[in-house]
């Protein structure tokens, strides 16, 4: 286990809070949910994201002894997005116990949240072979600088993808606090989502099911599942489940387009790339019209 990455964290679950505190003064039970959601949060974020992790490569641990694999503390076998649920988790716990409605508590939480995101993300240079993408440092000595790209112990640069979903999870928590007045939680999940899609695709260290990028496949369900609620809260509108089928379409796309960066279709990467930010581009778009087709609902 990386100690210094626990204090990093740790330390970003302070700060968090004490913006949590700071956006909710007068919040009744606010140091109770403080330091609840902080203990539960962190607890469970842990756990999730060792669950996720093992249940995804789920072959690769029993083969090294399914118990030495489950309390195996190196940080390349915790999954982020594991951790994103297990801290929302605890929030709803925190909620539960202290007689809050959940979602009202995970909405008051979500700027929060998502600098905490952030912060882990940055956290991540201190964990090598975490959140990077393979370099030809040789043919690209211009490119060998921190933050763009960090070196490993062989001396080798390698380009920092983690310093790249810090900034846009940053870009999100700037969206949450200036746009998003109602639902933040959901909304800020969306595009916590959607953003990983771009991310995991430039991964080279995504831990894979057969030829699945997992966190990439649960970002795009992730997605989906927001569209869908956006759907299911619309009844009577034309064309109701339109939303919800471009993500499908959006989805389709990201297959042919991840087939062809893994050299089995001949595109051009730079197109490739294109073509997937125009993609979620649009599905942000999408959820956009139908957040507010659904409040006009209300």
């Amino acid at each position: 286990m990386n100690l210094q990455y626990v204090l990093w964290f740790l330390c970003s679950v302070v700060i968090s809070l004490g913006l949590f505190a700071l956006m909710n003064r007068g919040k009744k039970d606010l140091l109770t949910q403080c330091l609840l959601i902080g203990v539960f949060g962190t607890v469970l974020a842990a756990v999730f994201a060792k669950l996720l992790y093992y249940l995804a490569m789920i072959d690769f641990m029993l083969m090294h002894g399914w118990l030495k694999s489950l309390v195996d503390v190196t940080m390349g076998t915790f999954s982020y997005y594991g951790g994103v649920a297990g801290f929302c988790l605890g929030v709803v716990l925190s909620a539960c116990l202290t007689r809050q409605k959940p979602l009202e508590l995970l909405n008051a939480y979500a700027p929060a949240g998502l600098l905490l995101a952030a912060l882990a993300r940055f956290g991540e240079v201190m964990l090598d072979g975490v959140g990077i993408r393979d370099m030809l440092y040789w043919e690209h000595p211009e490119h060998c600088f921190f933050p763009l790209a960090v070196s490993n112990e062989y001396g080798e640069w390698l380009y920092a993808v983690f310093m790249l979903e810090g900034l846009l999870t940053l870009g999100v928590f700037l969206l949450c606090v200036t746009c998003f007045r109602k639902q933040r939680f959901i909304r800020s999940l969306f595009y916590l989502c959607l953003i990983q899609i771009l991310c995991e695709s430039l991964r080279s260290d995504s831990f894979t099911w057969l030829f699945v990028k997992v966190e990439q496949l649960l970002c795009m369900l992730g997605v989906a599942g927001v569209m869908l609620v956006y759907c299911i809260k619309t009844p009577g509108v034309r064309f109701r489940w339109m939303p919800f089928i471009y993500c499908f379409l959006a989805a389709a796309v990201f297959v042919v387009l991840e087939f062809a960066l893994n050299g089995k279709i001949p595109l051009p990467h730079l197109l490739c790339y294109g073509v997937m930010i125009a993609c979620l581009a649009g599905l942000s778009l999408n959820e956009i019209l139908a957040f507010r087709r659904m409040e006009a609902q209300r």
